[in-house]
């Protein structure tokens, strides 16, 4: 008896391992998400994350039933939010992000994954609330006239590394860190009398990402 439940667990299990991934075929997956994002530089001293979302499409190639590489597009929202004395600011940067992951299945669905992440800001603004409504509307008409960007480098490269559950059916989940490999400001070098200083932030985005999607 023992012997007969085994080898029906281990059918399931084969079952369930060929069914995640057909070798050689392509698959399209839709997703958005949640991000909580931030800049390491500012974490340090306390800073609140950004909340936001991500949205984007993914392809999937399948080399075998457990190995599949997945590049995709996804619109980012990113940044960080500080405190000084009772004003708030949030830096709203939005970013259009090109991950191209390595993922190896497990039984179940289950996998993990890896892989490098290239990102282009898109925009940066400056966010400022002070609870009062008149103030808050004046600054951020004014604020939205700043354009961060300048002070920004245009390329953002991440590592990422996450895990996540592709049911039969085609919904998935997932969960994943993005770990910043590029400083985010671009200040250049600025000269005082004689010299010239290079000013060079050790300030590198973070995000925390939760994605539900659909892959057919």
């Amino acid at each position: 008896m023992g012997r007969i439940v085994l080898l029906v667990l281990a059918s399931v299990f084969a079952l369930q391992m060929n069914a995640q991934n057909e070798p050689g075929k392509f698959y399209i997956s839709p997703k958005v998400g949640y991000n909580m994002a931030n800049i390491t530089l500012l974490d340090q001293y306390g800073a609140d994350p950004r909340h936001g979302i991500h949205a984007g499409i993914s392809a999937e190639y399948a080399f075998n039933e457990m190995i599949t590489i997945e590049p995709g597009v996804f619109y980012s929202m990113q940044g960080a939010a500080f405190k000084i004395s009772s004003v708030k600011f949030g830096i709203n940067s939005d970013y259009l992000n090109v991950p191209v992951l390595v993922k190896v299945y497990a039984a179940n669905g289950l996998h993990v994954f890896a892989g490098p992440q290239f990102g282009y800001l898109m925009s940066s603004r400056i966010k400022v609330k002070t609870g009062i409504n008149l103030i808050d509307g004046i600054l951020n008409v004014v604020s939205n006239n700043i354009d961060l960007t300048k002070y920004q480098k245009n390329l953002d490269v991440a590592i990422v590394a996450g895990l996540g559950y592709q049911s039969v059916n085609g919904f998935n989940i997932s969960a994943s860190y993005h770990f910043g490999m590029t400083n985010v400001p671009d200040f250049g070098d600025f000269k005082w009398g004689d010299e010239t200083f290079t000013f060079n932030p050790d300030a590198k985005n973070s995000v925390l990402q939760v994605s539900i999607g659909y892959r057919f």
